[in-house]
């Protein structure tokens, strides 16, 4: 069971790194500047009663001396050492509190007016961190007063000696309030500020993660794991339903330890239980022990806080979860989603953190659909250009070749010279081998817009073209009259198979060929077959014995792993070679 409520939030989102070292330097010169002049004042102070020759003005004056030059090494060390370490921020904390004591033992008692430069002690911390580290030090200069305050009253008699007149009760408690005060109103100050500065820079770092002109899924595993972090997820992943066409993506990262994203398309039956529609739009749920009670708090769209009532009843939506974070959204006219952390933690600013996440999302939304967008429209540029290529291609190359390719026939037999002739028919049979070279260019740079519907069709096209074209008699066997595959899986499969029968035509001197599509154990299973040359390698192989021995098509068993699949390529050298290529039905989409 994961502890009640998360670090403070400030905290949380320096660790994800958005601590700016340049920042830390600044604020140090700052202090050190500001140091000098502080300490400067207070010996000018001091000097006015110069004329005084008493042990009380000597003392004080000895004490301001080792401010001023405290004061002044910190300075030169800041700007000789660079950049400030740890252990140098800690000194100057102690020296801004350490030399303020000495000053309230020694120079007159513990309610002289020097009490005023803890205040400095407290600015600094307030400069530094945020309101736990204030109020500490503001704690520790009102515990030094009173413990001053004790030494005077009940200390050693010897030590009593060196201090010069007793203590005012009234005053000295007058005086812990005032810095007590002040170190809780500058503490909650500079704790408000800098989370407001984190929360501004942790934004910025998100909108610059989602590019446009990145890939969709990088762009959004990197946005999911910086919220993951953020709020100390265990996995966090992004469920989105398109509307035009009712299909839902999982975008999932198991471990954020690990931050490798998966994707796959949710089954319809699934959808209800991905989505959560019955949901609030924004809630954080949380186990409590002992009897696993769920406490919700939630948020409207409008980041309204929602009544106990309006939350009662509903139970943890994903079984195994101790807590769950979920964020409803939009992108576009199209998409609507939900972001969700698993086991995440919160703060003891429950409202404050959901506002956050759920005003941060609502602003990035727009920023993943533009990455989403842009991808496709130059996917869609680029296939229009391939097109408009294609067309010039068949309406002046092509044409041309079998224009010149007739004219050769002409020669050819109107030639009776047997040497001429057949160096005329080699001639005519190279311009044939180009014009199919570059059909099958222009089918493979053709756009593929082709869905579940339409796929069975289109490779029986394809391959009744190729047989008319190349005079391979190749046949088409499907066992199934319709699929339900994804339009991306489909596009790569059609391009499966052209890229496999023009390997057919251009290497493996095959007279007949088969493409055979069916269903196997929750696969799809598509096989090209033929009887030509084979491999240069004989046995059964799968892809990744294939990426062992560097064989194999590459542009095939490219675009069988953009879709999830698995191939097995099975050769016999003279008797042909088999390619048989299985995806799952469910659970991977191309897609991002």
């Amino acid at each position: 069971m994961p502890a009640s409520f998360a670090p403070r939030f400030l905290t949380r989102l320096r660790v994800v790194g958005l601590e700016d070292e340049y920042e830390d330097v600044r604020v140090e010169h700052i202090l050190a500047i500001s140091r000098l002049p502080v300490a400067l004042t207070s010996l000018a102070a001091w000097l006015v009663h110069l004329g005084d020759n008493s042990a009380h003005f000597r003392v004080g004056l000895v004490l301001l001396l080792g401010y001023v030059i405290a004061s002044l090494v910190l300075l030169v060390r800041l700007q000789v050492g660079g950049d400030p370490g740890r252990s140098f921020v800690v000194s100057a904390q102690v020296n801004d509190v350490g030399w303020p004591a000495l000053l309230c033992l020694f120079a007159e008692l513990p309610n002289t007016t020097f009490f005023l430069l803890f205040l400095f002690a407290i600015i600094a911390a307030a400069f530094r961190w945020g309101f736990l580290e204030t109020m500490v030090t503001a704690l520790i200069s009102a515990g030094l007063l009173l413990l001053q305050a004790i030494i005077v009253a009940h200390g050693p008699v010897a030590f009593r000696d060196l201090l010069f007149a007793p203590v005012d009760p009234a005053r000295l408690v007058m005086r812990c309030a005032f810095l007590l005060m002040a170190g809780s109103l500058l503490g909650f100050l500079a704790e408000t500020e800098k989370q407001l500065r984190a929360e501004m820079a942790f934004t910025n770092r998100l909108f610059s993660l989602a590019r446009v002109g990145n890939r969709f899924a990088p762009v959004l595993q990197n946005v999911l794991s910086e919220l993951g972090r953020v709020f100390q997820g265990k996995a966090v992943y992004e469920v989105a339903a398109r509307s035009s066409s009712g299909r839902t993506f999982k975008w999932e990262i198991p471990s954020l330890e690990n931050s490798t994203i998966h994707v796959r398309e949710i089954a319809p039956a699934d959808k209800t239980a991905e989505m959560m529609p019955d949901y609030p739009h924004t809630f954080f749920m949380r186990r409590s022990p002992p009897n696993g009670a769920c406490r919700v708090t939630a948020l409207d769209e409008e980041g309204r806080q929602l009544k106990i009532d309006q939350t009662k009843g509903l139970e943890m939506p994903i079984a195994d979860a101790d807590s769950l974070l979920a964020v409803n959204h939009e992108m576009g006219r199209d998409w609507c989603g939900r972001l969700i952390l698993l086991n995440a933690r919160l703060g003891r600013q429950r409202l404050h953190e959901l506002r956050f996440v759920q005003n941060v999302v609502r602003q990035l939304a727009p920023a993943l659909y533009s990455v989403y967008l842009f991808r496709g429209f130059r996917s869609r540029a680029g296939a229009t250009e391939r097109a408009r290529v294609a067309r010039e291609l068949h309406d002046t190359t092509i044409q041309s070749l079998i224009s010149i390719e007739m004219q050769v026939d002409v020669l050819r037999r109107r030639n009776p010279d047997c040497q001429v002739s057949a160096e005329l028919g080699r001639i005519q049979e190279l311009l044939r081998q180009e014009v199919l070279n570059l059909r099958e260019l222009m089918q493979t740079m053709r756009p593929i817009d082709v869905g579940p519907h339409q796929l069975l069709d289109f490779i029986a096209e394809l391959v009744e073209r190729f047989s008319r074209d190349t005079g391979i008699a190749v046949r088409f066997i499907s066992e199934l009259e319709e699929v339900t595959v994804p339009d991306g899986t489909c596009r790569e499969l059609a391009r499966v198979v052209q890229e496999g029968l023009v390997n057919i035509r251009k290497h493996s001197g095959a007279h007949s060929a088969m493409v055979r599509f069916s269903s196997q154990d929750s696969f799809w299973k598509l096989v090209i077959s033929d009887d030509g040359n084979g491999f240069p390698f004989t046995g059964r192989f799968t892809l990744t014995e294939l990426d062992g021995l560097r064989r194999g098509p590459a542009i095939i068993k490219e675009r069988v792993r953009a879709v999830g699949g698995d191939m097995v390529i099975e050769s016999i050298p003279g008797h042909g070679s088999r390619l048989e290529i299985t995806i799952p039905q469910k659970g991977h989409e191309s897609y991002g």
